[in-house]
């Protein structure tokens, strides 16, 4: 059942939603611009322990590819995408199929993350239909998410790595539904791998926020929700409908979760490093992607 709970809590940006967002000027180098997604970017450029950088135009992140225009398509075949890996579950990629619309697609790999059924998907979904929750409680919830990742997640994060050993698939993107959580971690492992400090990873990380306007995003589904339910008579005068705040863990970022992580990490295998290692990268694997995968400035 706890294993249920995470997956409902992962989507549920995939069902609030409504459409894409285009990022801010701010991030114009790294912020992949694309009609059909809000959150695609180059995680190229970070500085590693040893005065190297990621290189760029080698890994991106990205959201749901299923919105994509003709035009997005054709943006990623001009950067030479050879490899795309769909981390969502299998109901996620039943409801938003990617339909590469181009002339040279790239190979997509399903590593599903989890499953999206289960009791803890109906909680959930109650939950959000009542209405009755504050900050804390959908941010508890992706906490908890986070602290599954870990064990729910350990299969397809390395068979992602696995991909990523071998440069014969890069350029390479990573996504699921709102490209924040389940790709989140993947790239932190990455960084991790290269060693870019922790403290930039969670610059990156955090950097969705801004990228998406999440917390416009969530500001709508407040205002929507409220609307709706003022409408229909469903609360009581008494009761004050959840703020944006309380909206916010669905659609954005809290240092909060990458913390719940990495803390489950450090109490379960004792250190990211041993967790790496148990994802099949080993001292040597990580010196060559660490070889491969920076540069010198």
């Amino acid at each position: 059942m706890l294993q249920n709970r995470v997956f409902i809590i992962l989507i549920c940006a995939f069902f609030v939603v409504t459409g894409p967002i285009e990022a801010t000027e701010s991030n114009h180098q790294r912020v992949i611009k694309l009609k059909g997604s809000q959150n695609t970017r180059d995680i190229g450029g970070y500085e590693t322990d040893i005065g190297q950088r990621v290189r760029w135009g080698k890994v991106f992140r990205s959201d749901n590819l299923s919105r994509l225009m003709p035009e997005d398509f054709q943006r990623l075949e001009s950067m030479g995408l050879k490899t795309v890996i769909d981390l969502r579950t299998t109901r996620e990629v039943e409801k938003a199929p990617t339909v590469w619309q181009g002339d040279n697609p790239p190979e997509i790999f399903h590593y599903a993350i989890g499953k999206s059924d289960g009791e803890w998907v109906r909680e959930q979904s109650q939950l959000i239909r009542k209405g009755r929750f504050k900050p804390s409680d959908t941010l508890d919830l992706y906490v908890k998410a986070y602290e599954l990742l870990p064990t729910v997640g350990q299969e397809s994060y390395q068979n992602l790595l696995e991909l990523l050993l071998d440069e014969s698939n890069w350029p390479l993107l990573i996504h699921c539904t709102a490209g924040k959580d389940r790709t989140g971690i993947a790239v932190a492992l990455i960084f991790e791998i290269l060693g870019v400090d922790r403290k930039t990873i969670m610059e990156d990380y955090l950097l969705t926020n801004e990228v998406a306007r999440t917390w416009e995003q969530a500001s709508k589904l407040a205002d929507q929700h409220a609307s709706k339910r003022t409408s229909t008579g469903s609360f009581m005068n008494s009761f004050r409908p959840p703020g944006a705040d309380a909206w916010f863990p669905l659609v954005g970022v809290a240092p909060e979760m990458l913390n719940g992580f990495y803390e489950r990490v450090e109490e379960d295998y004792g250190s990211v490093d041993a967790y790496i290692a148990s994802l099949g990268v080993d001292h040597v694997q990580r010196e060559k992607l660490k070889r491969v995968l920076t540069e010198s400035d």
